[in-house]
């Protein structure tokens, strides 16, 4: 029994210190989310089930008209401009921070003086 320990200690703590500095890393990333926020990792590197196909995986969360030929659409991929045919986009990210992290809206609020807020998922 001692022989097999000391054949394969080596190995099994190998093995094991790899998947804690894994965790650690990961751990650290998730838990301090805004420091890499910004950095954004292209859909076409991702698995088939993270593209945004007739916009799902809430690419398009809700829409909010602000006159008779103007409506945003917003959600996982920002603020977009369309007119009332749903014809031609207009990107509306402007003053967002770099990083898609930063352009997830949950909702915006059209206030009676015509002003625009967004909250966004990390502000």
């Amino acid at each position: 029994m001692i022989k097999f320990l000391k054949k394969y200690h080596k190995w099994i703590s190998v093995i094991v210190t790899l998947v804690l500095v894994l965790f650690s890393i990961s751990g650290i990333i998730l838990n301090h989310r805004e420091l890499f926020s910004r950095f954004d990792v292209n859909r076409n590197l991702l698995p088939s089930d993270f593209k945004y196909i007739n916009w799902n995986n809430a690419a398009v969360k809700n829409t909010e008209k602000i006159n008779n030929d103007s409506i945003l659409i917003y959600g996982n991929i920002g603020v977009w401009l369309t007119d009332s045919t749903f014809k031609k986009f207009k990107d509306f990210n402007k003053g967002f921070p770099k990083g898609i992290d930063n352009k997830k809206i949950c909702k915006i609020h059209l206030a009676p003086n015509k002003s625009l807020f967004a909250g966004t998922f990390l502000g």
